[in-house]
């Protein structure tokens, strides 16, 4: 079922797709290259083609090639986003993997897409196809798979393989699951003779290189030496985690210091200059000089293609993204202008983060829970928003937990648990694992994606409650979904809402709000001013009741 690096020649490019056949080229010329296993694109069609997303995307392709209007296309992308994040990996699959990256991957992670089709090269599809860095875990190997499998078939991605003369639901896909490589350092060599003067050029930064300043530095092939340099000044880094790739800054003296030496440019040219023989000219390829050890790895190489300009259909794509961010911006936009207009009126806008004074006037009645460390006045809040590590610094309450990870948590007590989760059935096995260790809990889920909105049936049978977060597309909607749940609160985060949304969330049962830090006063007084339009629009209505009821009487 997987296939090895050593073994991808005894196999087809289609079996292991474009990436896995030329990282196996690296590898036998003896380059140092990450530990990988494959996952063959048999076994990932086979898993597309039993949830139905196979035919979703013909459809998705079809209407990006047929429509000029995005709603549809969206909707679809959405609808299949949300069944990839819930497909189900085979435990036989799961277990293979594992038995194969045991003692061979220590700490992260990495998957990537290998695409093959006939019409497409190595390089066609770059910048389309993302990759997801996560945990060694069984979790983590089916969020990796499920996260490369939704960037595969994005818009972008579909309409660029169909300007390609590619069908989308014909592609054939393996993932590559590799040890990740802390960089030290990375970047690309590429090696062209006929275009450089026979040079080669290497770019490379602190880190992972992705949108950060970069060294570069031009090669002579005969002497492989530096024949020009240009440093660039470098203040942060990227470097992977499993929540992906986060910036870290890099020390002062560090800034304007090449980050490769004279060695390891020559290393790397020599190995860029080697590849291309075997790849054919212009070569690209892809670094990484590893954090502690100063050792070369080769992340990926390929024959670098004259490069497809971006064609009709992709150009549609584009558009239909930069109309949809517009009109983000611009609702963002309208919301600071009614938060402005209210802070004019008088209300200040921010608070300290730790002591908060509100005036009486705003109690409320709604259940209030704040994120720590902020004070609010004891009678006013109900509890507290912490992380587990933090929960032993307070007293007792009725605090919520964020659950992140369910692991070796222990009885939490009488506290609300929050647990969060990427799809319906991590949401499940999440609260049985921790259910039995902290018996006295109440378990509320939070509804961050739609597709476990539209779970709220099933998992209102298994949670006390759920909370569900003020800036979730389809708001109104999802309110009404989730309404099903014994115990429905909002998350305002850092959002300062309309009263006459906060109005609607008591009106569809919500009970509490979970509110942020630096918006805490402004919060609650929105709160009760909607509480108070809440409470006389109940009392007009039970006058008209009593009214109707003393006309039959007489």
């Amino acid at each position: 079922m997987l296939i090895s690096l050593d073994d991808v020649p005894k196999h087809t490019e289609m079996e292991v797709g474009l990436k896995a056949w030329n990282l196996s080229k690296v590898k036998a010329t003896g380059a140092r290259v990450p530990f990988t296993v494959i996952i063959p694109s048999d076994v990932i069609s086979q898993l597309m083609s039993e949830s139905g997303i196979r035919h979703d995307i013909f459809k998705l392709s079809r209407i990006v090639m047929d429509s000029d209007s995005p709603e549809k296309a969206f909707e679809l992308e959405k609808e299949i986003r949300s069944k990839i994040n819930s497909l189900s990996i085979p435990e036989d699959l799961l277990d293979g993997i594992m038995d194969t990256i045991a003692g061979n991957v220590e700490k992260m992670i990495v998957a990537r897409p290998s695409p093959y089709a006939s019409e497409l090269v190595d390089g066609d599809l770059k910048g389309r196809m993302g990759v997801w860095y996560d945990e060694p875990t069984k979790k983590g190997i089916v969020r990796s798979i499920q996260r490369v499998l939704g960037g595969s078939f994005s818009l972008r991605a579909i309409a660029r393989m169909m300007d390609l003369g590619v069908y989308p639901e014909d592609l054939d896909l393996a993932i590559m699951i590799q040890k990740v490589i802390f960089p030290r350092s990375s970047g690309i060599a590429i090696c062209c003779p006929a275009r450089r003067r026979n040079e080669i050029l290497v770019e490379s930064t602190w880190g992972s290189m992705n949108g950060v300043p970069k060294d570069r530095f031009r090669i002579s092939m005969d002497l492989m030496e530096v024949v020009e340099s240009e440093l660039s000044e470098k203040k942060v880094k990227l470097v992977p985690s499993p929540q992906g790739i986060r910036e870290v800054e890099v020390p002062h003296h560090l800034w304007m210091e090449p980050s490769v030496k004279g060695g390891e440019i020559e290393e790397i040219a020599r190995t860029s200059s080697d590849l291309s023989l075997i790849l054919g000219t212009p070569t690209l390829m892809e670094w990484i000089i590893q954090e502690g050890t100063d050792v070369l790895f080769v992340i990926q190489a390929h024959k670098e293609p004259e490069r497809p300009p971006v064609k009709p259909l992709e150009r549609k794509v584009m558009n239909w993204l930069e109309e949809r961010r517009e009109v983000r911006e611009i609702k963002e936009e309208k919301l600071k202008e009614v938060v402005k207009e209210v802070e004019l009126s008088g209300r200040p806008g921010k608070v300290a983060p730790r002591e908060v004074e509100v005036s009486p006037v705003a109690l409320v009645a709604s259940k209030i829970y704040v994120r720590y460390p902020v004070e609010l006045p004891r009678g006013l809040v109900d509890g507290r928003i912490v992380e587990v590590d933090e929960l032993s610094r307070l007293g007792p309450g009725d605090h919520i937990v964020i659950l992140r990870d369910s692991s070796n948590i222990g009885d939490l007590g009488e506290v609300k648990v929050l647990v969060e989760a990427d799809n319906p059935k991590e949401a499940k096995e999440k609260l049985f694992s921790i259910a039995a260790s902290s018996p006295s809990s109440e378990f509320l889920i939070y509804l961050g994606k739609a597709e476990l909105v539209l779970m709220s049936d099933e998992l209102s049978d298994i949670y006390d409650g759920a909370v569900l977060p003020v800036d979730l597309e389809g708001f109104s909607a999802a309110l009404s979904i989730a309404s099903r749940f014994d115990h429905l609160m909002v998350d305002l985060k850092e959002e300062v809402p309309s009263v006459d949304l906060v109005r609607e969330a008591l009106s569809a049962g919500v009970e509490g709000f979970l509110l942020g830090v630096e918006s805490v006063e402004g919060q609650v007084r929105v709160i009760h001013r909607a509480e108070m339009r809440h409470l006389l629009e109940k009392l007009r209505y039970l006058e008209l009741l009593l009214s109707e009821w003393g006309e039959l009487g007489a």
